[in-house]
C-alpha cells in the first residue's frame, strides 16, 4: 500500500514523485514505456526553452534531470505497465495494469499526459525492413543524418523544426506536405521555406519507394495531391512527423472521469479530478489558465502532490517548506549532475 501511485513517468509524473517525496509520502509510479520521460523521448537532441532558469538544453538532459531529482526520495518504479483500470473501494484505489497486476493507494496523481503516443505511421505499404534502415518515425541523432540526402513528409511544426535542424547536418532537405500551406509559426515557416538546403514540395505526398535490395530505401516517389502526377526522388533518409496516434485506457474504462474535448481531465486549479482522491497534472489535467508547457506541469505537480498530502492527512500543511531548507534533502547531498 502506497500513499501515491503516479501514473506516468513524464516531467510532470517525474516532479510529482520528487514532491510527494519532499511531502513525506512514499511513491509508486508506473509508466506504459519501458523507459521514463514522456514525449520528451521523441526529440531527445532538440533544445527546450521553456523552463524558468533552466539554460536550453537536449531534452534528454533534461529527461536524466527530472529522473535525478525524482530519485532523491527513492520513489519505485514500474515500468513498461499500461495501466488499464483504477477502482477506489472505501478510502484505498486498486490501479490495474493490462496485465492484470494490481497495485494499490492511498491517493493517485495522472501524469498520462494525452496519452500513450504512437507516431502515424504512412498510409501505404511499404516492406517493415526499411524502419529497421533509414525509414524513421523520431529522430535518434542528429549526426546520423550528416551530408545525406533526407526527406521529410509532414506540415507541423515538428517538420518544420526538424527541417530546419537536419538542414544544419545534412547535404538537402526536401519537405513534402499534401497541403500548400504549412501549419507552424509565421516565422518559423518562412525560415523553410527561403532557407537554401531545403526544397518544400508543396500539395505532394509520398506514395511509394524503390530499393534496390528490399533492405532500404533508395528512392522515394512524390506524387501531386491533384494531379497524381509523379516524379522519383533519390534520398539516403526518410522522416516521417505525421503527429501521433493517442491511447489513454482511463477515459474510456473510468467512467466517473468528467473530461474536456474527450481528451484531458477535467480538473480545478489545484489538480482534483471528479474522482474524490484522484488528481492530474501537467497535459492531462484541463482547466481555466491551463499553461500547456513543461513549465505548467511542475506546477500542476506541486498542486496536486500538495492536495494528494492533504487527502490523506488532514492535519497536514496546505503547501510543502522550501526545497532548500529540507532536512532530508540537505543530509542526502543531492547535487545537480553538470
Amino acid at each position: 500500500m502506497e500513499e501515491v501511485i503516479i501514473v506516468g513517468g513524464g516531467p510532470a509524473g517525474l516532479y510529482s514523485a520528487f514532491y510527494c517525496g519532499l511531502r513525506g509520502m512514499s511513491v509508486k509510479l508506473i509508466e506504459a514505456k519501458p523507459y521514463l520521460g514522456g514525449k520528451l523521448n521523441v526529440y531527445k537532441e532538440k533544445n527546450i526553452w521553456d523552463i524558468g532558469g533552466v539554460t536550453p538544453q537536449p531534452a534528454e538532459n533534461i529527461v536524466a534531470s527530472l529522473i535525478q531529482q525524482a530519485d532523491a526520495f527513492e520513489p519505485t518504479y514500474v515500468l513498461g505497465k499500461k495501466v488499464v483500470n483504477i477502482t477506489k473501494e472505501k478510502n484505498q484505489f486498486c490501479v490495474q495494469t493490462e496485465d492484470g497486476e494490481q497495485h494499490f493507494s492511498k491517493s493517485v496523481i495522472l501524469g498520462t499526459g494525452t496519452g500513450i503516443i504512437t507516431p502515424k505511421k504512412l498510409e501505404f505499404d511499404y516492406l517493415e525492413s526499411f524502419e529497421k534502415s533509414n525509414l524513421h518515425y523520431e529522430v535518434g541523432s542528429i549526426e546520423s543524418f550528416r551530408q545525406k540526402k533526407v526527406m521529410i513528409t509532414g506540415g507541423n511544426d515538428s517538420a518544420i523544426q526538424w527541417a530546419k535542424a537536419l538542414a544544419e547536418v545534412a547535404e538537402k532537405v526536401y519537405l513534402v506536405y499534401r497541403k500548400d500551406l504549412f501549419r507552424g509559426y509565421e516565422t518559423e515557416v518562412e525560415s523553410v521555406l527561403s532557407h537554401e538546403k531545403i526544397t518544400c514540395l508543396m500539395e505532394k505526398k509520398i506514395t511509394d519507394f524503390t530499393s534496390r535490395d528490399n533492405s532500404r530505401i533508395d528512392s522515394v516517389k512524390v506524387s501531386h495531391v491533384v494531379s497524381e502526377i509523379a516524379e522519383d526522388i533519390d534520398v539516403d533518409e526518410v522522416l516521417v512527423c505525421h503527429g501521433f496516434e493517442r491511447n489513454n485506457p482511463l477515459i474510456n474504462n473510468v467512467s466517473e472521469f468528467e473530461l474536456i474535448d474527450e481528451l484531458f481531465f477535467k480538473t480545478t486549479t489545484v489538480g482534483e479530478t471528479s474522482v474524490d482522491g484522484v488528481f492530474a497534472a501537467g497535459d492531462a489535467a484541463s482547466y481555466d489558465g491551463k499553461v500547456r508547457l513543461i513549465a505548467g506541469a511542475f506546477h500542476d505537480a506541486v498542486n496536486a502532490s500538495n492536495h494528494a498530502k492533504k487527502k490523506i492527512d488532514p492535519e497536514a500543511t496546505d503547501g510543502g517548506m522550501v526545497s532548500s531548507h529540507h532536512d532530508e534533502l540537505q543530509s542526502r547531498k543531492v547535487t545537480v549532475q553538470s
